[in-house]
Parts: C-alpha cells; sequence; structure tokens
C-alpha cells in the first residue's frame, strides 16, 4: 500500500489582512482519513515592523484558514500594542 503525497510550496506570497501583513511560507496539500484533502499552511505576520513566529495551520478551506489567520493576528496584536513583545524578543 502506497501513498504519494504532493508538496506545493508557494515561496513569497504576501497579502494584507485587518492591518498586518502575512506572507506564506510554505503550502502542503494532505488527506485525512477520510479521504478529504487538507492543507498544511506555514505563515508568519509582521505587524508594526515587529515579526510574529511562524504559524503552521491544518486546513480544509480558505474559509477556515482566514478565520484561524485572524484569530493568531489578534493575539499577536495583543502582544505588540501592550508591549509585551519586546520581552519576549531576542535582543
Amino acid at each position: 500500500m502506497s501513498e504519494s503525497v504532493t508538496r506545493i510550496v508557494i515561496p513569497g506570497v504576501k497579502f494584507s489582512l485587518d492591518g498586518c501583513e502575512v506572507y506564506i511560507v510554505n503550502v502542503i496539500k494532505t488527506t485525512n482519513i477520510k479521504g478529504e484533502p487538507r492543507f498544511l499552511v506555514s505563515t508568519f505576520v509582521v505587524c508594526n515592523g515587529k515579526v510574529s513566529k511562524q504559524y503552521c495551520f491544518d486546513v480544509a478551506s480558505m474559509d477556515e484558514f482566514t478565520r484561524l489567520l485572524r484569530h493568531e493576528i489578534t493575539l499577536f496584536k495583543l502582544l505588540v500594542y501592550s508591549g509585551a513583545y519586546d520581552v519576549y524578543s531576542k535582543s
């Protein structure tokens, strides 16, 4: 029983969402146990010159990706605007 995995790389995709720049680093198409297509999307966010950690989302649709990404952007903005980002950044 051999399974083939197709890896799709989309380098350099950048777009704006909720006032931040979002960079898509990598997209990998996979399937779950039921055979439904899923995508592993690696991204990072830049907000007010501060760069977030890299996030990896397991999503089935663009709507789900946007919803999860908006959640992470909100948490990241909270860190940046409260000043807590500077505590965790490397000097």
